[in-house]
């Protein structure tokens, strides 16, 4: 409109149960008590930075470790049901 070109876009969906993006300051802190680094090592991002749905999710976890075994079973799952559409991952 005022001769800026756009070079893309983005589009945020919440399709979790919570309403809310911004996590319950009680989950980060009993995540980053529990977890520490961990969070950031795993996924890439600080604790902070969570989701309410993600955050939500990840207290589920006891451990870390179960945190990884839960990505790799995803890894797996994604993977087999992306093959069975005949597509790579």
């Amino acid at each position: 409109m005022n001769g800026g070109n756009a070079i893309g876009s983005i589009l945020l969906v919440n399709a979790g149960r919570s309403t809310s993006f911004r996590a319950v300051k009680k989950h980060i802190q009993l995540l980053e008590e529990r977890f520490g680094d961990e969070i950031k090592n795993i996924f890439g991002i600080q604790t902070s930075a969570l989701t309410a749905n993600e955050a939500s999710y990840l207290v589920g976890f006891r451990t870390a470790d179960e945190i990884r075994n839960r990505c790799v079973k995803a890894e797996k799952e994604t993977t087999k049901r992306l093959l069975s559409k005949n597509y790579s991952s």
